[in-house]
């Protein structure tokens, strides 16, 4: 008589369950590309839903970073008690994107092994590359490429932060003797797919990125001498196209990637505009300082737990956004001041704390004797650091543009904790 074996323990034995989870997980990084933040947000949960099934138990160790993510989510909810329904739930959102996603690498590491892992990372950016590539050119063409900021920036979408994680672990993985690559050509041609594609992206925030990434990667790798001097010759590149950019007429943030980026700290900074031209130039500077002002119009115990999910920052005027005008917003571009207006002094403290906690769990395996204990130390050091300064102009931790690096995040916390450097040739780390 034919016996059907339990589906959790045909998991075990195949590799089904793990061609599945990567298949899933590059389809909500396209689905991103195209459909409602709300939609995917359902679609991460239902992820965590069926790895929980299908492992039949829930991994919540470390416990502490989730704790710091929870409890303001706690007192938002109380603080909430006289917000509409649309506003409570569209914060509730937001606010939850990065217990949801750090709960899913959790979760995935004990499912796939480190050298699995990256490489699947490796293969979903390479695709994503591909697809976003062939896609600009279909609908931008080959003069995409001479003038990407103007001609290829969000002909697609934004971008994707996963095809920066696959190009530094191509460029980086063998020197910590991660074998992700058979041979040195795909390599080498994933380098180059993902470097493309970034620079078709033609956004500020990737470079960024990228250049976080391979600092602290060269830190790691590099000789000191070499590092310097180096150093000095970024900064030196740096003075030098500041001066010529800024000399320049008729650059503007909406027609240079350049400029925009030698000039992003002017644009963040927190500043009160009256003027509405300068408003619209310089929005997110202006939106932080109306989330402050917002700060401190509110009580003693909202100063403390924030106003609650729906929370909303007025603008003290009129601002064309999206289709229509605003005289207040629910979300705002700064993470940091978007949790302090929804969660109080209180929740920012802890969200800092999170941030402190990454650092020094990378920290704590910077020299480890493992070499692979040593690439995950890096990876989560720049991990967290991208994150960081991302969450400064595009609310990083909480958006699902992040949700690939906030997952790996969440990997590497539980694999740095566990000890977990073994190759996928290690039997300890079991389904």
């Amino acid at each position: 008589m034919l016996k059907i074996k339990p589906i959790r323990t045909v998991l075990k034995k195949t590799e089904f369950a793990r061609i599945v989870l990567v298949a899933l997980l590059f389809a909500f990084l396209v689905l991103y590309l195209f459909v409602s933040n709300k939609i995917i947000w359902i679609l991460y949960l239902l992820f965590l839903a069926l790895i929980i099934f299908a492992r039949m138990k829930l991994t919540l160790n470390p416990p502490a970073i989730l704790v710091l993510l929870f409890l303001p989510l706690l007192w938002g909810l109380i603080m909430s008690y006289n917000t509409d329904s649309y506003h409570f739930f569209q914060g509730f959102f937001y606010l939850s994107i990065p217990l949801i996603l750090i709960i899913v690498g959790f979760q995935l590491s004990y499912i796939f092994t480190v050298d699995k892992y990256f490489y699947s990372i490796v293969i979903i950016g390479n695709l994503i590359a591909l697809l976003f590539i062939v896609i600009t050119i279909i609908k931008a063409g080959f003069s995409s490429f001479l003038s990407p900021y103007t001609e290829a920036r969000f002909v697609v979408a934004s971008g994707s932060p996963v095809c920066i994680l696959s190009l530094v672990i191509a460029a980086y993985s063998e020197q910590f003797n991660l074998k992700i690559f058979k041979t040195s050509w795909g390599r080498y041609l994933t380098i180059i797919l993902n470097l493309t594609a970034i620079y078709l992206f033609a956004g500020r925030t990737y470079w960024v990125m990228l250049f976080v990434y391979v600092a602290i990667f060269s830190i790691k790798t590099m000789r000191k001498d070499k590092l310097i001097f180096y150093g000095f010759l970024f900064i030196g590149v740096i003075l030098l196209l500041s001066l010529i950019i800024n000399s320049k007429t008729g650059l503007t943030f909406q027609n240079s990637l350049l400029y925009k980026l030698l000039n992003s700290f002017t644009e963040i900074k927190v500043s009160n505009f009256s003027d509405y031209g300068d408003i619209n130039i310089y929005y997110r500077g202006y939106e932080a300082y109306r989330s402050w002002i917002t700060f401190t119009e509110g009580n003693l115990v909202e100063k403390l737990f924030g106003g609650g999910y729906g929370q909303m920052v007025n603008l003290g005027t009129e601002v064309w956004l999206d289709g229509r005008y605003w005289s207040a917003v629910p979300i705002v571009h700064n993470g940091f001041f978007f949790i302090l207006v929804k969660e109080g002094a209180l929740g920012l403290i802890l969200i800092l704390l999170f941030f402190w906690n990454l650092f020094r769990k990378g920290v704590k395996s910077f020299n480890s004797p493992n070499p692979q204990g040593q690439f995950m130390s890096v990876f989560l050091l720049s991990s967290a650091a991208s994150m960081f300064l991302t969450n400064f102009v595009v609310r990083g931790l909480f958006s699902h543009e992040m949700a690939v690096v906030t997952i790996t995040i969440g990997f590497l916390v539980s694999c740095l904790t566990s000890s977990k450097h073994e190759s996928s040739s290690d039997k300890s780390k079991k389904y």
